[in-house]
Formats: C-alpha cells, structure tokens, sequence
C-alpha cells in the first residue's frame, strides 16, 4: 500500500464561511487501492470536506489535490477523475433507471461506444437488473441509494467520493453497498465518511477521526478498536472498604483496571471506575459483588460511542502535549 500513489490529497485545509471557521487546517491523504473511512458526528465537518475535495467549493486556505489536480485551479478537469456520492444522490425523479444513468453517460463524456458496457457493469454491481424499467421516484429507499452508487460508479473514475452510502438502508442492502465498495477499492482511491462505527472498521484500510472540523487522528480500524474499548467503564458508588471491595472486583473476569476516587467527600463514601471488557452480563456481576461486601448506591455503564472514542484521542492528545511541554 505505501508504495501506491496518493490520488488525494488535503495540506492545511481550512474553510471559512465569513468569520466562522468550519474546517481547521486538516491534512490527510488517500492512495489508489486503499479505502479511508472520514468518521465523525453529523455537524463534524465530513460534508464540507467532501465538497472541497469535489471541487464543488474552493477551501479558504491550504491545498486539495486530486490525481493531480488541484482543486482550487483545476476543478473541472479534477472532476473527471471523481465519482460522487453527497448525502442526497442526485436523482431525477421521473426519468427511469436506464435513462437517468444514459443520462448521467452523456454528461461524463463517455464515448457512445462503451455507453452499453458501462451500464451493464454499474447495474450489476449495484444489483439494479430489475429496476432499470422503472422511474426513480417509484424506487424505494434503498434502490434510490444504490441507482446513486451506480452514477458515481459510471466512467471507472479513479476516486471515489462516498457521503454516508449506506444512510436508510436496510441490513442486507448495507452488506450488498459494503460488497461494492469493497471490490471498486481494490484498484481505486475510495474515501468514505459516515458516522456509524462498524462502517469503517469492516471495510476501511485506515479512519480519518475529524470532529468540529478538526481531524483528531488517522488510524487503523485497529487502533480505533483499542481506543473504543478503552471508554468501556462501569461507575459504581458505594459505602463500604474500599481495598475489601477493590480485593472482590479484581477477581470478576473481564475487569482490567479499577480507580477509585470520593467524589463527595463524605466518610466512607467512594466512586470506582471499573474499565471492563465488552462482556454480556458483567454489571450484574459488579453489583452482586459489591452488595455482598458494601452497600451500592448506583451503577451506570459506559458503553462505546463514537463521541467516547473522540474523548479518549482528544484525552491522549493532551497528554502528549503536556508531556512534550
């Protein structure tokens, strides 16, 4: 992969409408054959940045270059080498399948020779055999998606752009989109942004984390696993002693590591932080423990979320430059 070369490209990026800054100087790049995952919140930033990366909107500061095209200066060329999928496919609705994708032919500039071909590759990756006779505004969500995919698909551009493909879909139409997505990435620059987790992890090469229009990290799926697991916490307050109760604790599987603080600073009064793996059942098995050698107040379980995930990049950020202060 690192001997494949950069088809995008972000320096510095920045984008400001007036005085409100969006985008804070990011920089991230993508390479033919490799998948990226752009993870964030909705309001992260993700859609600004696949705009700019379009050549849709020019960023106010830093550079995009697309397959050797900077984006700023070279769009409409740029454009070409981009197949684009926004939140919101651009659909007409009361054209047929066919048609519209005919259309769509037309306006990549691919030669009538291929049109026929063209149209038989993106129908059957997108498994659009049974529809192509009928009008789009007939389609149910997820056919609207994948006729979507197909337009971006159409011309075998060299990247593609990906808003949330699979937002609205049912699960077996999500495997089918990851299914195609997958199989363009091979040989193709693919850069795909969402907000659900599993997304990324099951299909992207590395993850773009971008949050308030800051990129927090650029990582593995890996490395964003071990990040998520480590916000998976069960806060227990409780009366009673706590190396009596921390003794206990230590001895449930799944529990790696306790910290206990007295938030309220009444006697005999304790928080503990319990970090435990993602086990079925395992608060009830905290809370048997400590009713049986305290008395338990309350237990809340901290699961997961793509927001903890921030929290702890954010948290081990600020530690690193505190460290290199």
């Amino acid at each position: 992969m690192s001997n494949h070369p950069t088809v995008i490209s972000l320096e510095s990026v920045t984008k400001r409408y007036g005085s409100k800054e969006i985008i804070h100087g990011i920089s991230f790049e993508v390479k033919k054959g490799e998948i990226v995952g752009f993870l964030g919140p909705n309001g992260a930033g993700k859609t600004t940045t696949m705009r700019m990366i379009s050549g849709f909107t020019a960023p106010t500061t830093g550079k995009v270059v697309v397959a050797g095209h900077d984006m700023s200066h070279d769009n409409f060329d740029g454009a070409k080498k981009i197949g684009y999928l926004p939140e919101q496919p651009p659909l007409y609705d009361v054209l047929k399948v066919k048609r519209y994708l005919q259309f769509v032919s037309k306006v990549k500039g691919i030669h009538r020779s291929r049109v026929n071909s063209e149209l038989d590759r993106v129908m059957n990756a997108c498994r659009l055999e049974t529809v192509t006779d009928k009008e789009i505004y007939k389609l149910s969500k997820g056919y609207r998606q994948r006729v979507g995919l197909a337009q971006a698909l159409l011309g075998d551009p060299e990247v593609l752009l990906l808003d949330e493909p699979t937002a609205g879909l049912d699960p077996g139409q999500i495997q089918e989109t990851r299914e195609v997505i997958r199989s363009f990435g091979e040989n193709h620059a693919v850069l795909l942004s969402t907000h659900i987790l599993p997304e990324v992890t099951l299909i992207c090469q590395r993850i773009a984390i971008i949050n308030d229009g800051h990129v927090l990290a650029v990582d593995s799926p890996e490395a964003l696993q071990t990040a998520s697991d480590q916000t998976n916490n069960v806060a227990i307050e409780f009366s009673g002693d706590t190396q009596i109760v921390g003794a206990a604790l230590r001895e449930v599987p799944g529990v790696k590591d306790l910290k206990f603080s007295s938030p309220t600073g009444k006697d005999n009064y304790f928080e503990v932080n319990c970090h435990v793996e993602a086990l079925e059942g395992i608060e009830a098995k905290l809370a048997k423990i400590v009713t049986e050698h305290a008395a338990l107040y309350s237990l809340s379980r901290q699961k997961p979320t793509l927001e903890n995930v921030f929290l702890k990049y954010v948290s081990d950020g600020s530690k690193q430059k505190d460290t290199e202060s």
